[in-house]
């Protein structure tokens, strides 16, 4: 679907990649005919009109969800290049241009209702530092309006590209901003930029076609191929300017720019250096700009010939096929009618993005994104026989055999996460001429390390990378991967070793997947103290870099366990960002994972703000710090709002212990006996029975019931289920059963009437929705411990 989309260029790349265009939207007709002309869209998905007015808005998205009911199947692209008058620094007459840059917010309203795989929006270098008026109705920066509006649902990168580094024939600096729906976590907005490719010289681009030296002169041969006329008396000053100047320039004041005025000659104004300068022609052609067809405009003068560069030659410049076509019958057409439709044309080429770069885009979309996708009820699923275009794509999904993968816990990212995490860091690195130091600490296959190459080649940012793994097989992997693939003054050494023991060393970043999992405690190495492995490297990597990004495991956010980690993460670094991933990090296991970006160098400063994202809530938001972190409670509460708070003041907290028997299992039940309460027969403040209840012997369940009873010393005792985002809370006395470790014992010192209160509150619905903004919003990692139990309140005044 296509936005904007002035004579289709940009479009007719996405259909030379194999694309079908499902709606375009022009505000002219006569570019629409272009359009047409070139079966960019069926006659019915041509529209005309401006995208302000719901008719035609509206009109543009019926007509693509009609194809998506049709198929089955999302969009796949969205295309919008919305006017850029308003941020173009060759625009010296604006106005109040507010109104013009908040068409862009019709292109985010149109992605977010029709929420396509991915989106491209192309503009001037302005473009994102440019302030709009949002869905919202409050002016910001573009730039944020897209954070803001589709950062909960994309995964977006904007970079500002001198497009003739990475196909285009012709200068062209452009932002780019390429977004990826967070389902299609098999690639990045990276995977689908254009890739590097070095530009022709002017000579080589049209040094082939005929010189053109009379006034209205036009190549017999190839009617776009002609001298524009323009008045005479400007013809000395373009004839005595040499290659690389400006008529301005010249030494003779007659040769330069000027009117007579009263017989006085009077001096043009020279507002840039670019007008009315010959373009050189071993230099890559020049930037195409709407009034191309003017001596007074930029870079517009022929490197030999005393005019303006030809249609043709334009066309050139911008990578356009000679078989693209621009009004009706063009090869029987006279030459008047190729003079009529010149305007239109040179319009057209000055707005358009460089065919070369859209077909590219184009490209890298249908080979990194659609052709490893199925689509099960219209959303879409990694193909199982998928095959791999990129190098995170590559890394993400090395084949591991079963043994190695349990040896090593070799779960590797997938490529949409680790460019999430990645760019949460990438603008705080430093930006010197210097190599930026990293580190990826169990590096895998490489994920984290192909998108950082991916970032240092798109910005020409070198970076220096040393990747650490314990597996040797995993970094010879590596060496193969990025052999000839590293970016011009980037560098990357291999080290087979554990993390923990290697020499230590100073970083800009530290970054990766560290492994999960327990180990034994040990006093020998610093970093040991702590039985998860992941914490271990969070604490040893905050004392070597600037900067941490990690995926962890989430309980991190809440267990009772990581109670000495979060301690350990506020008194050494600011929390600048948490990713919720949810489920979504590693689709064959069943973990829940966040992505945390620390800063170490601002330790005991408590930031601001952090930027909290959630896959599973689909929604982005930047969250005051202190408010969630805060120290009066054991656990961070990422998802705290007003409803929350709301409920908190009318709660006494930390009123309840908990503990578990884990001794108790269906492997160690019977048919008969004692009954064993588990979590699922906790229903409604009642216990319940069913079918499949089991049942332990008296001297089990003595033993059970003897510690439950030391431990509650007497004090009103509770059952709740253990691994459940629905709490519910029942009284327990021994004649009613022993819990197993599904059910967790709550005790605390309450009167009869605050046990009914406890009681009557933990069952509704009120509590639930509270408890899970406390758990933040887990479904797996939500035991309850002494941090969660915590949240278990008993009301006030009862």
């Amino acid at each position: 679907m296509s936005l904007f989309s002035s004579g289709g260029i940009g479009d007719f790349g996405f259909k030379e990649a194999g694309f079908h265009c499902v709606a375009t939207a022009e505000l002219l007709s006569r570019r629409l005919e272009v359009q047409r002309l070139n079966d960019i869209a069926s006659p019915e998905d041509l529209i005309c009109g401006d995208l302000e007015l719901p008719t035609v808005f509206d009109k543009v998205i019926e007509r693509a969800k009609k194809w998506v009911q049709a198929t089955g199947q999302p969009i796949t692209t969205i295309l919008a290049t919305p006017p850029c008058q308003g941020m173009s620094v060759a625009n010296h007459k604006k106005g109040d241009e507010l109104g013009r840059n908040s068409l862009v917010v019709k292109s985010i309203e149109a992605i977010l209702d029709i929420k396509p795989l991915s989106f491209v929006i192309e503009n001037v270098p302005a473009f994102t530092k440019t302030i709009c008026t949002g869905l919202d109705g409050v002016d910001r920066q573009i730039g944020d309006e897209i954070s803001r509006a589709l950062g909960g649902i994309y995964e977006f990168y904007s970079a500002v590209l001198p497009l003739e580094e990475f196909g285009s024939p012709s200068k062209r600096k452009r932002s780019i901003t390429i977004g990826v729906r967070n389902d299609v976590t098999w690639t990045s907005p990276l995977d689908l930029f254009p890739r590097k490719k070095e530009a022709p010289t002017l000579r080589n681009l049209i040094g082939h076609l005929p010189s053109l030296t009379e006034m209205g002169q036009c190549d017999p041969d190839d009617p776009y191929h002609s001298f524009r006329p323009y008045q005479e008396r400007m013809r000395p000053w373009i004839k005595a300017t040499p290659e690389g100047l400006s008529a301005f320039d010249n030494p003779n004041p007659s040769e330069r720019p000027h009117r007579v005025i009263d017989g006085k000659v009077v001096p043009n104004v020279r507002k840039n250096g670019d007008k009315y300068r010959r373009v050189p022609w071993d230099s890559i052609a020049p930037c195409v700009h709407t009034r191309n067809d003017i001596l007074a405009s930029q870079n517009t003068v022929h490197p030999k010939d005393d005019r303006v560069f030809s249609v043709r030659e334009l066309m050139l410049m911008m990578g356009i096929p000679a078989y693209f076509k621009w009004f009706e019958a063009e090869e029987n057409a006279a030459e008047g009618d190729f003079r009529r439709h010149d305007t239109n044309i040179r319009q057209c080429l000055g707005e358009a993005i460089p065919f070369p770069i859209a077909k590219e885009i184009a490209k890298r979309i249908h080979e990194n994104l659609w052709q490893q996708s199925d689509f099960r009820a219209g959303k879409p699923k990694l193909k199982k026989d998928a095959t791999w275009g990129t190098l995170t794509q590559k890394a993400a999904y090395r084949s591991v055999d079963s043994k190695a993968r349990k040896q090593f816990s070799a779960h590797y990212t997938q490529p949409l996460t680790a460019f999430s995490l990645v760019k949460t860091v990438w603008s705080n690195l430093p930006r010197t001429k210097r190599q930026i130091k990293i580190l990826e600490p169990s590096s895998g296959g490489g994920t984290f390390l192909a998108t950082v190459l991916q970032f240092a080649a798109l910005e020409n940012r070198p970076v220096n990378v040393l990747s650490v793994d314990i597996d040797p097989d995993a970094l010879e992997f590596q060496k193969k991967l990025f052999e000839d693939q590293i970016p011009s003054g980037s560098t990357i050494d291999f080290e087979v070793a554990d993390y923990l023991t290697i020499q230590n060393q100073n970083h800009d970043l530290i970054v990766g997947n560290p492994p999960f999992g327990r180990r034994a405690s040990s006093s020998v190495n610093p970093w040991s103290k702590h039985p998860e492995l992941a914490v271990r490297f969070v604490l040893r990597a905050l004392n070597e870099a600037n900067q941490v990004a990690f995926v962890l495991p989430k309980a991190l956010l809440h267990a009772d366990s990581y109670a000495f980690a979060r301690e350990s993460i506020t008194a050494n670094s600011s929390i600048h960002a948490i990713l919720d991933f949810g489920e979504e990090n590693f689709p064959d296991i069943k973990v829940e994972t966040i992505g945390i970006t620390l800063d170490s160098r601002h330790a005991q400063a408590s930031p601001e703000e952090f930027y909290l994202k959630s896959w599973p809530r689909k929604m982005a938001a930047v969250k005051p710090a202190e408010y969630c972190f805060n120290e009066a409670f054991p656990s961070w509460v990422i998802y705290r709002d007003d409803h929350f708070d709301l409920t908190l003041e009318q709660l006494h907290l930390g009123g309840f212990n908990a503990w578990r028997d884990r001794s108790i299992t269906r492997k160690t039940g019977s048919n008969s006996g004692i009954k064993v309460i588990r979590g699922r027969n906790l229903q409604n403040g009642a216990i319940v029975e069913l079918t499949d209840d089991y049942y332990v012997d008296s001297e089990k369940a003595g033993r059970t019931r003897q510690a439950i009873l030391n431990k509650t010393a007497g004090r009103p005792t509770f059952l709740a289920p253990n691994l459940s985002y629905k709490p519910r809370l029942v009284r327990w006395s021994p004649e009613r059963g022993i819990p197993d470790g599904s059910a967790a014992v709550l005790f605390g010192e309450l009167s009869d009437a605050e046990a009914d209160a406890a009681i009557k509150f933990c069952n509704s619905p009120v509590f639930e929705k509270f408890f899970r903004v406390a758990c933040n919003y887990a479904t797996r990692s939500i035991n309850l411990d002494q941090s969660l139990t915590f949240w278990w309140g008993i009301p006030k005044g009862s």
